[in-house]
């Protein structure tokens, strides 16, 4: 019985572990400190659906990517150009995705605004 709740007790400290980084997370990316207009709200709601959408495009191409390495690994001649041409392609579509939405955002916002986004620059990585 000891056991069952020592290992109930780790699961559960683990799990709110991973709960609060991604709420910390979370509350960074929705952008609530910074004071925008009701204009620039409507438009920002815009700019962050097409940011979310790009971002699962990518993560299905992440995961296409994936899936072709392993397949070159599996071959009995690792292909290194094939190899480095999806990495390239894989990092050129992200640095894509990251410029696009911050060319919007920089429109978007005011040079303030910028300062206070500019505090959690590296939250919006494309990854």
């Amino acid at each position: 019985m000891k056991y069952l709740l020592t290992v109930l007790l780790l699961f559960s400290l683990t799990q709110a572990d991973e709960f609060e980084h991604h709420s910390k997370k979370h509350i960074q990316k929705e952008l609530s400190h910074i004071k925008l207009k009701k204009e620039q709200k409507k438009e920002l709601k815009s700019i962050l659906k097409a940011f979310r959408t790009d971002l699962k495009s990518y993560q299905k191409l992440k995961k296409r990517v994936q899936k072709e390495k392993e397949q070159l690994f599996l071959e009995e001649h690792i292909n290194i150009k094939r190899l480095q041409q999806l990495d390239f392609m894989l990092n050129k579509k992200a640095k894509e995705i990251e410029n696009s939405f911050l060319l919007q955002m920089h429109h978007l916002l005011t040079p303030k605004q910028r300062k206070q986004f500019i505090r959690h620059f590296d939250d919006w990585e494309v990854e």
